[in-house]
């Protein structure tokens, strides 16, 4: 059943209680139809982040999507609302926003967006949580202290048979990661230690989204369609959690209220062509 906006208490206690909230719809299949295309043009030139090497690379959700112009992902999939006004535009559709003040409040800074784009045939993705960025000896970037929360967008039809994402519900606690990650791994769990008969399947219409937060176990299943399964993860912090850069060139946003905590460097939204772009802010 989708969830109406904005908000209201019922479904904001749900959301504390099960860890995530879904679907709630952001505009029609139609209007993101008529976004797909800006969307996809600009998953055809890369942004602002860098490939990472091959530890870098090792165990995070890049890895398991398909090369794009026969390299890494990532500086087409990454924080592209940096540069891109299309992007900029759905991670701060009014809709969205109003959701999330309803669940954060008024002051939110927009930390990352990353397409996630899961190619027919393309793999499961194992139970993991997004809990406070990664950090490793000598390399950090995260969230300190670990607060965030998440929109996970379908751009295209999201279904169980492509891979929609799924979630354990209520799971308040950060799991032990499994042995064997990489270097900046996402927060894989043991499969062995997860039991996923309770699990919560999320299918999505185009526009339609997911918010979840930063413990919610979730997965998805493999891409058995023959079509693309596209979706753009959003994701907020607050004012006063410090951000750590996630590569060279990033910095959060804010996009709701004001930000008195001042501890971190704001970008500018990036402007429409033949707008000049406004200076980066501390």
């Amino acid at each position: 059943m989708t969830i109406r906006l904005p908000l209201d208490e019922r479904n904001r206690d749900l959301f504390r209680d099960q860890g995530f909230l879904g679907p709630l719809t952001l505009m029609t299949p139609e209007e993101m139809a008529a976004l797909r295309a800006e969307l996809e043009a600009v998953l055809r030139t890369p942004g602002r982040a860098p490939s990472p090497d091959a530890e870098q690379s090792r165990g995070r959700l890049a890895d398991l999507m398909a090369p794009r112009n026969g390299g890494s992902p990532v500086p087409y999939v990454e924080s592209r609302h940096l540069d891109s006004p299309a992007v900029h535009r759905l991670c701060t559709h009014p809709a969205l926003l109003s959701a999330a003040r309803s669940l954060y409040g008024e002051d939110l800074v927009l930390w990352r967006s990353t397409f996630i784009a899961k190619a027919p045939g393309g793999p499961d993705f194992r139970w993991h949580q997004d809990w406070g960025g990664v950090f490793a000896p000598g390399d950090e970037y995260g969230l300190e202290p670990p607060l965030a929360f998440t929109f996970w967008i379908a751009i295209s039809e999201v279904s169980e048979d492509n891979g929609c994402l799924r979630f354990i519900p209520r799971t308040r606690a950060v799991l032990p990661a499994a042995p064997g990650s990489g270097r900046r791994a996402t927060l894989l769990v043991d499969d062995g230690a997860v039991d996923a008969s309770g699990a919560v399947a999320v299918p999505l219409r185009p526009g339609q989204c997911v918010a979840f937060t930063d413990r919610a176990l979730h997965a998805s299943g493999p891409n058995l369609s023959g079509a693309e399964r596209l979706g753009l993860a959003v994701r907020f912090t607050v004012p006063a959690v410090r951000v750590r850069p996630h590569f060279p060139g990033h910095a959060v946003q804010l996009v709701s209220g004001r930000d008195t905590a001042n501890l971190n460097t704001l970008a500018a939204a990036p402007a429409a062509p033949g707008v000049a772009q406004e200076n980066e802010i501390d």
